[in-house]
């Protein structure tokens, strides 16, 4: 008989178990989606059977049952839990079939000890599986107000459009205007003007308002330039992005607009910081906005750093009706296209240097389930305000294509249904 060492049969037996450890893992991962599958019901319940405590703390069974009873009001039964990607030893992504010809994406995990309940669940946006991008376009053409879409193809020679929708329709971006003040910064610190490490104060003079955190942080706190990018990218921070703003300079990051490609870069100027821009929507006279829109650029630069410099920013009260607000007149304005050409100037110029694209890689957006086994990377910026929605990204397949998206929504007359567009947005991605 041949001598097997000890040691390599102790191997053998611990890749065994393994993986039998993996089966078992996955085995009880399918069940879980099972289970979930069976809960879109008029009546869901008997969570604790499959929901872990501290996932019940977070999410309590009345919440889950509103949200179960509501997919199950709108899709009808779940027939299928049908698994996409495997995440980790005891996570995965899961289809979930609904018997009305849509589905939802999910992300699911379990406890690694028995019984291996649930304690993570992250429900997507029901997507009609049928649809095609001609009717992806058609849904979005119903929707109120004016929309635009893009997708190109982005290569070495060039874009190449795929789909265009109003693509070169110039509308309002909301904060997705913050792209163009992460350009002019990877501009400067390309052309070794600035680094990413270099420090600035805290300006309390000019703290926005939320989104973001910054505007609670003490005045005069050193904060590096990759901070600022970060935070203003990421969580949208508008106080990081009006520091960027007046660290680098108004006049510099209009004249990056037309670098990136920008048609008609004209409509912002003066470029207004977040701050200015909540002032004139929201002093409290209300004709701040009228007075600054009866003025050439040069007035309104004066008009902003004298009039508007002297409204306290906790007296600037905008969309306190919720309604929008100059939609199409006290903005930041660009097109689909625009969009995604900033886009594309940004992975050119991120080539050496990935520092940018990494910031635009930290919040792949929010709502909205990206496939990692198929989009490799994912960056994104997205704007939103009463009747202000934009959502933009720069995306490689796994296979290592290039592409940029960009979809717009305004409606000067009220607040849009942003979920409806993060459905159709859905659909896009999964389609493509």
């Amino acid at each position: 008989m041949k001598y097997i060492p000890l040691s390599l049969v102790l191997v053998f037996l611990s890749a065994l178990t393994a993986t039998a450890a993996r089966a078992q893992n996955a085995a009880a991962l399918e069940h879980r989606a099972g289970e979930v599958c069976g809960q879109f019901r008029q009546t869901p319940g008997d969570y604790d059977k499959m929901f872990a405590p501290s996932f019940l703390a977070q999410v309590p069974a009345p919440k889950l049952t509103e949200i179960f009873s509501d997919y199950f009001s709108k899709l009808g039964r779940c027939t299928q839990a049908k698994q996409t990607a495997s995440l980790s030893a005891y996570a995965g992504r899961f289809d979930f079939i609904f018997e009305k010809g849509s589905s939802v994406s999910a992300t699911l995990a379990i406890d690694a000890d028995e019984p291996r309940l649930l304690n993570g669940l992250l429900l997507g946006i029901p997507i009609r599986n049928s649809a095609t991008l001609d009717e992806v376009v058609s849904e979005l053409k119903t929707l109120p107000g004016e929309t635009s879409l893009l997708i190109t193809s982005l290569g070495k020679d060039g874009s190449r459009p795929i789909l265009a929708y109003n693509a070169d329709r110039e509308m309002a971006i909301g904060s997705a205007f913050k792209l163009y003040i992460l350009s002019e910064l990877v501009r400067e610190v390309g052309a070794r003007q600035r680094k990413w490490t270099d420090v600035v104060p805290l300006d309390g003079k000019i703290a926005s308002l939320p989104s973001g955190m910054l505007q609670s942080w003490p005045a005069g706190s050193p904060v590096t330039l990759h901070t600022l990018a970060s935070m203003m990218i990421s969580i949208s921070d508008n106080t990081a992005a009006d520091e960027l703003l007046m660290t680098l300079g108004r006049e510099r990051v209009e004249a990056i607009l037309p670098a990136t490609g920008h048609s008609k870069p004209e409509l912002n100027v003066p470029f207004l910081t977040t701050l200015e821009m909540f002032k004139l929507k929201g002093e409290p006279t209300g004709q701040a906005a009228t007075a600054y829109l009866s003025l050439d650029s040069k007035g309104r630069r004066a008009f902003l750093a004298d009039t508007i410099a002297k409204v306290k920013s906790e007296d600037a009260k905008p969309f306190q009706d919720g309604k929008p607000a100059y939609v199409d007149k006290i903005e930041w304005f660009a097109s689909a296209t625009d969009m995604c050409r900033v886009m594309n100037w940004l992975r050119q110029q991120t080539e050496g240097d990935k520092t940018a694209r990494q910031i635009l890689g930290i919040n792949p957006g929010t709502g909205l389930i990206i496939a990692r086994d198929k989009w490799q990377y994912v960056g994104f910026k997205g704007g939103s305000e009463p009747g202000v929605l934009n959502m933009t990204y720069l995306l490689q397949s796994t296979k290592g294509d290039w592409y940029a998206l960009s979809v717009g929504w305004n409606n000067q007359q009220a607040p849009l249904e942003n979920q409806k567009l993060f459905a159709l947005l859905q659909q896009i991605l999964k389609i493509i």
